[in-house]
């Protein structure tokens, strides 16, 4: 008997083994990933420390974590990142334990300013590309604190809101297409298809404004560090114009080109960037860099003769048919009380810009999105309405059959319940 704490110490500490065992085998993913991880993050930092700071005044490289979605492994060049972590050569590899949406971004976590990059199945370069997109938010955050910025730009989704901003894209597509003699011109007139949109939506210009600056300068950062020739920078641009002429969704994804553009052309005098700030319109300074007079631009009588309004012009109403279509499906699913409230503005989000539609006052449409919070998470491929509170379409009435379907799902985490209510559901928390 004297022997039996001994033994059971002993019996203890193989257990706590073992366990460290399972763990470790759980970490450790495949040499095959390992390597391609080990390789992302290599040359994410080369091309970093090769500009050197010249775009920012600073190097953007800093603290990235690489998560994986399904099972939330996680490969990051800072260890206070995971709560436990193996080394990987000049990697550290874990489970991420937090309920975070893995999505790309920047946030504030662990008390410190963290690039967030997804696994995406693309090309290693492409994916080198994400990699700097998201280290510069996380810049941003750092430099401008642009972690709370938000906007709505639903307008651009009508159809003289969308006629407008693909005018404008287009004007700067010619514009970056010239040698800079010949860029005035083409300038001037998309500073006046934005001075006419902004006529209709006179309380829109900040919103636009900040999207610009917070994606169109990530974007713009992405290639020309990544690319590092100015002529492949503006050859890119100009090729995504022309599929966001055909893209049925612009009001999350106009400003990541509007804003690059922008940047490219106001790269006449680098200085800028000096200047930058969340408050800066990127368009004004265009129109100051190239000496264009804001009380002397076109008419929209002449505007209307441009070559650029002629060709949107042409498949406008198509695509306002198929908007109209969204319309009277919400309405109709808001009449039928077929809709699930949530009943929080506590919440992170994951989706695909190109996913979204702006529709006038009820707000922003998101055809797939991911939504996690306090409450749990849902997902939903039926579509969810951005207001003042997300409203969940359900794809059918019955929705305790869809609500966990790998189309519509809903998590809740405990003190929480879905209920009926007037309108529908809604969920709500129990007190």
């Amino acid at each position: 008997m004297q022997n039996l704490p001994i033994k059971i110490a002993s019996l203890l500490l193989l257990l706590l083994a073992v366990g460290e065992c399972v763990v470790a085998q759980a970490q450790t993913p495949d040499s095959a990933l390992c390597k391609k991880a080990l390789g992302l993050f290599a040359e994410a930092q080369r091309v970093c420390d090769a500009d050197g700071g010249e775009l920012w005044g600073e190097n953007i490289w800093g603290s990235v974590l690489l998560v994986r979605d399904s099972d939330k492994l996680t490969f990051t060049n800072d260890p206070e990142l995971l709560s436990v972590s193996q080394k990987i050569d000049s990697l550290y590899c874990g489970i991420l334990d937090s309920d975070i949406v893995v999505a790309g971004s920047a946030i504030r976590f662990k008390n410190s300013d963290v690039a967030v990059v997804p696994m995406f199945t693309m090309s290693d370069s492409a994916m080198m590309e994400v990699f700097v997109h998201e280290l510069f938010h996380r810049f941003q955050n750092q430099q401008y604190n642009m972690s709370e910025v938000v906007y709505d730009n639903a307008h651009v989704d009508t159809k003289m809101g969308r006629t407008l901003v693909l005018c404008e894209l287009l004007e700067l597509s010619k514009a970056l297409s010239s040698n800079v003699l010949e860029r005035k011109p083409h300038i001037e007139r998309a500073l006046a298809f934005r001075k006419w949109r902004w006529a209709l939506f006179p309380d829109k210009s900040t919103d636009e404004c900040r999207f610009e600056f917070q994606e169109g300068l990530a974007l713009y950062t992405q290639y020309r560090i990544c690319f590092q020739d100015s002529l492949k920078v503006a050859q890119q641009l100009c090729q995504e114009v022309e599929r966001l002429l055909s893209s049925p969704n612009l009001s999350r994804q106009y400003g990541y080109n509007m804003g690059a553009m922008y940047a490219c052309l106001n790269d006449i005098d680098p200085t800028w960037r000096q200047d930058a700030s969340p408050s800066m319109n990127l368009s004004e300074m265009a129109g100051k860099l190239y000496g264009i007079d804001f009380s002397n631009l076109e008419d929209t009588t002449a505007l209307k003769q441009s070559d650029s309004y002629l060709r949107v012009m042409e498949g406008v109403d198509n695509h306002e048919f198929a908007r109209q279509q969204v319309l009277d499906k919400i309405n109709q699913a808001l009449q039928s009380k077929s809709v699930v409230y949530l009943r929080t503005d506590n919440y992170q989000m994951g989706f695909n810009p190109a996913c979204v539609l702006g529709l006038d006052e009820l707000g922003n449409y998101f055809a797939v999105i991911e939504l996690k919070g306090d409450f749990g998470t849902i997902y939903s491929e039926y579509c969810c309405l951005i207001s003042n509170q997300p409203i969940l379409v359900l794809p059918s009435s019955n929705i305790k059959k869809i609500k966990n379907s790998p189309e519509f799902s809903i998590e809740l985490n405990k003190g929480w319940r879905l209920r009926r209510c007037k309108e529908g559901y809604e969920i709500v928390i129990v007190r």
